[in-house]
Order: C-alpha cells, then sequence, then structure tokens
C-alpha cells in the first residue's frame, strides 16, 4: 500500500484490509474512526470507543471478507452494528442477566396492548422465532437498515447519512428490505 500521506480510495482500503494489512486497518480507523465510535455509541454508550477498538484489533487478526469494495459505508455500518450487540450480549452474560425484551414489546406493554391483540406465550414465541429465522436469512446490509431504522437506533436521516444515500433511495431501500422479510416469513 501506499504511504499514508497519499490519498486512498475506500475501494483499495477494503482490498487493503481483506488482504490483512496493518495499514489499511490505520487508514480506514483515521478516516473512518470517529463516526464508527459515533454509531457505535448510539447502542453502547460509553463503550464504544472500546467497541472500535476491539473490531480493529479482530480485523488486524482475522481480515474481514467484505462482499463489495464500492460500499465501504455500508460495511463499516454493519460491522459496527454487530460488534456493539455482541458487546452488549457478553456485558449482560457477565452480569447474569437475561438477554433484553425488544423495544416495541416493552412500549406495546406500557400501553397495555390496546392497539393490538394480546398473543399468548406460544404463539408469541413462534412470532418471535419466525421472525429471528428471517432476519438471519435476509442481507446484512437489509437487516441492518430494518433494525436501526424500526428499532430506532438510527433516524432516517442517520440511515442515510451513515450509508450515503439519498432520501428517495432510502425509502426505496427500507421497502424492498420491508417486502424481503415479509416474503421470508411468509414462508417460513
Amino acid at each position: 500500500m501506499p504511504s499514508t500521506d497519499a490519498p486512498v480510495a475506500d475501494g483499495d482500503l477494503l482490498r487493503g484490509l481483506a488482504d490483512g494489512e496493518p495499514e489499511a486497518v490505520a487508514r480506514l480507523f483515521e478516516r473512518y474512526g470517529s463516526k464508527m465510535v459515533a454509531f457505535a455509541r448510539r447502542y453502547v454508550g460509553d463503550e464504544a470507543d472500546d467497541v472500535v477498538d476491539e473490531l480493529m484489533r479482530r480485523w488486524l487478526e482475522d481480515p474481514p471478507r467484505p462482499r463489495d469494495s464500492g460500499r465501504l459505508s455500508s460495511f463499516l455500518a454493519v460491522s459496527v452494528y454487530h460488534a456493539s450487540i455482541d458487546w452488549i450480549r457478553r456485558e449482560r452474560a457477565a452480569r447474569g442477566e437475561a438477554p433484553r425484551q425488544p423495544a416495541g414489546d416493552r412500549a406495546l406493554e406500557s400501553r397495555g396492548s390496546s392497539v393490538t391483540p394480546t398473543l399468548s406465550a406460544e404463539p408469541r414465541q413462534q412470532l418471535e422465532t419466525r421472525l429471528a429465522a428471517a432476519l438471519e436469512r435476509i442481507s446484512s446490509a437489509d437487516r441492518l437498515l430494518l433494525e436501526s431504522h424500526y428499532g430506532h437506533a438510527l433516524t432516517a436521516d442517520e440511515c442515510m447519512a451513515l450509508l450515503g444515500i439519498s432520501r428517495d433511495a432510502f425509502h426505496q431501500r427500507v421497502h424492498r428490505a420491508r417486502a424481503r422479510l415479509l416474503s421470508l416469513l411468509e414462508t417460513a
């Protein structure tokens, strides 16, 4: 890789990262580290620096294999999201706590479920299992988009900025991702 003074295209950064070049990790962090930390902060708060540091160390030890070298912002968002969720799960397990209930479930319970019918434990569990299976089968970019947008981790404007897309493209991608998820739910 060229010296750190020369500009490097995002695609070259991803290729260098996939090849295990420490200089690529350093450049990537230099260029995008503050955005990665800000994104992680939405999930893990003050632990965001640690999450991103751990992710960078992991990339040095076991280089990632990004699918599309032209979509660095999506790759970083997905990577930081998963690293943050992993961190949360490890921390909760270390404290002996059960996994958190999804925010939507807590909101419905606090409203007394007047908007939606109450599901018995069995159908609700089946629905949650089917949803989890469907979310595992969609692309990581679709999963990030849906979980961030509908989980209210990011505003629509933040999602658009993170992914580097226009408002029309954002709404189109959300619509398509939702349709793909629905299709998977119907076949599950």
